[in-house]
């Protein structure tokens, strides 16, 4: 880990700045912007400036929430396969496959909300609190019309998906039934998404967090009363997990566009404004989240070929269904990750917004060191006690045999994957997502599933190869991700 004096560039920092003058990564005056009027006299809830101040402590207090959030997120995912677990183990692995596959479909735009984050912590560095509002409103526009479009896409693409990945028979049922419900939320997802990503750029991650914690709550709860039928709700089993989502997520988008609206946190969007596209902002998301939608898309078609080397293995529905209960647990780790990505992503945005290229790549750095010991410790635990983790899940013998193998191989590679997340974030703040994407294809899209393949099915190493194959992609890519980000190219890029 290294702390703000031992990583290279910060001299480069402190030269570039004199006196209370900014100056961009290429040399020219950046002169920020006075906030407006309306941002002066409002209080800022919960927001944490990483461009002044102890780069350690801001990253923290930034970080804590969006971990916590995860965690959260993780936790009614437990819930969630804790109780289809209750319907057995094709529910487990119709669950499993049909979020995959959702995630595949729905990454391609998921995905700009990296443009959203990026291009709001660059404006807050730059002090445009109108820039900001304007990029929030593109936002949820791009949320109704994309999140409108995925509803039909959805609900025709379900069954034939699911059956393409060796789904059968009562996986294939159950699958298609939940991938359907599933996507009737599909506006709501995406106004989460895309206004939590808002906050967090503007670094505010603790109001989505108190949302969160009360929302997950009334999630489970509803969950547990739609799956088996408690008191006045009907007996849904696993439509009733999809129907749960789709409630849950309705009611968070209505707060979230409140708390945007209201003017009392760190985004405000005048909400009587004329609602107008604006093509060059529309531009810029795009440019900057498309590379992020491929490589988001690219990473769940990768998991959905494992599935499909898995199914093609002798374990086959026991071999999903033990990786499904793996990916839950491990998604802890990556939960964690992805968090710690949300906050290189706006550590490095506002500091290249406000002429900070030294602070910048300082940030990246210390967010990659916080990575690799959350993730050496979250991998320990796993390690030590995968048996009973796995066996929380699923009572089934054999799933249970192949959910430890898989938590064992995947857990010894956990601390990479959350360093190559962390330099990954940190390219994408200052918006280079051309690099990440290039890392991914080749390395965890590319190499992994050709490894996988060979090992498991070539040279006869079942599901275990497959794993094997996995986790050899993943410590590729994060030594890929190291190298470009110690290059320091992306300090040159303007938005």
């Amino acid at each position: 880990m290294c702390d703000d004096a031992g990583v290279p560039g910060g001299a480069e920092s402190d030269a570039r700045q004199v006196g209370t003058d900014r100056v961009s990564a290429t040399g020219h005056p950046v002169t920020p912007t006075p906030p407006s009027p309306q941002q002066g006299r409002r209080p800022v809830v919960g927001r944490v400036d990483l461009t002044q101040g102890s780069l350690l402590r801001g990253i923290v207090l930034l970080s804590w929430p969006i971990v916590a959030a995860s965690l959260l997120n993780w936790l009614m995912g437990v819930a969630d396969i804790k109780m289809v677990g209750y319907l057995g183990p094709d529910a487990i692995a119709a669950v499993g496959t049909s979020r995959g596959a959702i995630f595949t479909l729905m990454a391609v735009i998921f995905a700009i909300s990296t443009g959203t984050q990026v291009l709001v912590a660059h404006y807050v560095g730059e002090g445009r609190a109108d820039r900001v509002a304007n990029v929030t409103r593109q936002a949820i526009i791009c949320s109704i019309i994309f999140g409108a479009l995925m509803v039909p896409l959805g609900l025709w693409l379900s069954e034939p998906l699911l059956a393409s990945l060796g789904a059968t028979g009562s996986v294939l049922r159950l699958g298609t039934a939940y991938m359907q419900v599933y996507f009737w939320g599909s506006i709501a997802l995406m106004l989460n998404f895309m206004i939590n990503s808002a906050l967090r750029g503007a670094g505010d991650a603790l109001t989505p967090l108190i949302l969160l914690l009360g929302i997950n709550v009334a999630h489970v709860v509803l969950e547990w009363a739609l799956i088996f039928g408690v008191g006045p709700f009907p007996t849904l089993g696993v439509v009733g997990a999809a129907w749960a989502v789709v409630i849950s997520r309705s009611v968070a988008a209505l707060i979230m566009l409140w708390v945007v609206f209201s003017g009392r946190f760190a985004v405000a969007v005048p909400p009587l404004v004329p609602w107008k596209l604006d093509l060059a902002t529309w531009g810029k998301m795009f440019y900057i989240g498309i590379p992020s939608s491929i490589q988001g898309f690219t990473r769940n078609l990768a998991y959905l070929l494992l599935l499909a080397i898995l199914n093609h293995t002798q374990a086959g529905m026991y071999a999903v269904s033990g990786y499904t209960i793996c990916g839950q647990i491990q998604m802890i780790g990556v939960m964690v990750g992805l968090a710690l990505m949300s906050v290189a992503m706006t550590a490095v945005g506002q500091n290249m917004g406000a002429g900070h290229p030294g602070r910048a790549e300082r940030s990246g750095w210390t967010v990659a060191g916080v990575s690799a010991l959350c993730g050496a410790v979250v991998a320990a635990v796993f390690i030590i006690f995968g048996r009973r983790l796995i066996g929380f899940f699923s009572q089934d013998p054999q799933a249970v045999h192949w959910g430890v193998i898989s938590l064992g191989i995947l857990s010894t590679v956990l601390p990479f994957t959350m360093i190559g997340m962390a330099f990954s974030g940190g390219l994408r703040g200052a918006g280079d997502t051309l690099s990440p994407l290039w890392a991914s294809l080749i390395c965890t899209s590319g190499l992994g599933p050709v490894l996988a393949y060979l090992l498991a099915v070539v040279l006869e190493m079942g599901p275990t190869g497959t794993w094997l194959g996995l986790a050899a992609a993943i410590i590729a890519q994060t030594f890929v991700l190291a190298a470009i980000f110690r290059r320091g190219k992306w300090k040159t890029i303007k938005l």
